[in-house]
């Protein structure tokens, strides 16, 4: 179980990751004023990401507290 949770912190880091390179590159594309389709998937794809992480980080902090019980 312990390799489980060690394998969700590598998820959380590659989301996290993701994020800030979504997010430098939804920024560059708004101060350059070129809003169009691609910064609109931009947009999505943070919110995404944002919910992903989320999951996986209340999934992790279940399963810490289940090996804590034990």
């Amino acid at each position: 179980q312990k390799e489980y949770i060690g394998a969700l912190k590598v998820y959380l880091a590659l989301i996290t990751a993701f994020l800030m390179a979504d997010i430098s590159g939804t920024v560059k594309m708004y101060q350059s004023n070129s809003i169009d389709f691609i910064f609109w998937i931009g947009i999505l794809t943070i919110f995404i990401l944002a919910f992903i992480f989320l999951f996986l980080a209340r999934h992790m902090h279940k399963k810490i507290n289940n090996l804590k019980d034990l």
